[in-house]
């Protein structure tokens, strides 16, 4: 009887490690690391092209490989990818994907990613890393035809003023206008127009992500470096918070869009619009990884 159990325990593992073995080599074998394509007009929505990339600078070589595989996957609509990496963490891979959500506002349809994890604390690399979306390219398609004309006349309107003090003023000033901040929140099926830039360029509800990451996006439209800065709070995900910081005269300065929204004031506050980091940092969590200067 023992003898038996033992058997079937055994055989069983064998199955399961036979199957193993044999998905990670089907994968490897019909799946190639992803790169940029040559024709740009090959990207049915965004090229990512001119997007300033500070987070990817703050990462390893080893993550920038990562962060440039998973940003042209986005890119094309990958739904699997095959990293050219052997070795990865799960950190390192946290890492690379955060850095490319926040650098790239325009890759809106972004929404989490699966990997096998091995007991070394490694993403096993033989198995593809899946990638999950908020929306499908045909539907990417049709929100940036509905959002495009009101970032368009953002950018156009922003261009006509000389320096970037005054563009960087009027964005800040014409998000604060078109925005309304959705404090009854919103569904979990709405999360990907909220968590990015289509809520305030579709119509204008939003939140703090949409407000930050539609700034962003303006700016890399007019080439003034800004990043998104992002405040995690794992306990409780809806105290998270994202800011900008821009660059002006060659100093990093803070602004939060959200919080110079104010519904009390009939002009548009201040309060929180190019402040230094003693100042800003009173009452806003200053992060590990934005730039010094």
């Amino acid at each position: 009887m023992k003898n038996s159990k033992l058997f079937q325990a055994l055989l069983i593992i064998i199955i399961g490690v036979a199957f193993i073995y044999v998905f990670f080599i089907h994968n490897r074998a019909n799946t190639q690391p992803v790169s940029a394509y040559v024709d740009e007009t090959m990207y049915e929505v965004y090229t990512g092209k001119d997007v300033y990339e500070y987070y990817r600078t703050t990462l390893s070589d080893t993550e920038k490989i990562v962060y440039d595989e998973i940003k042209e996957s986005y890119l094309q609509f990958k739904t699997e990818l095959s990293t050219q990496v052997s070795k990865l963490s799960r950190a390192e891979l946290k890492r690379a994907f955060t850095a490319v959500v926040l650098d790239h506002p325009e890759i809106f349809w972004i929404d989490s990613y699966a990997a096998t994890i091995n007991i070394l604390e490694n993403v096993n690399t033989n198995k593809l890393i899946l990638l999950k979306y908020h929306y499908s390219e045909a539907e990417a398609i049709k929100v940036k035809e509905k959002i495009e004309p009101e970032y368009n006349r953002i950018i156009q309107e922003a261009n006509k003023y000389s320096t970037d003090y005054e563009k960087i003023k009027f964005v800040h000033d014409e998000l604060i206008r078109i925005g309304e901040y959705a404090y009854k929140g919103y569904s979990a099926d709405e999360e990907g127009k909220y968590q990015s830039m289509v809520s305030i360029f579709e119509t204008g509800d939003t939140v703090c992500a949409g407000f930050a990451q539609g700034f962003k996006f303006i700016m890399d439209n007019l080439g003034i470096k800004a990043i998104s800065v992002e405040n995690i709070n794992e306990e409780e995900p809806m105290k998270s918070h994202v800011w900008n910081m821009v660059k002006v005269d060659d100093a990093w300065l803070n602004m939060d869009i959200t919080w110079d929204y104010d519904l009390t004031e009939e002009e548009v506050s201040y309060k929180y619009f190019l402040i230094d980091n003693d100042t800003f940092y009173l009452n806003h969590k200053i992060q590990n990884n934005i730039p010094n200067k």
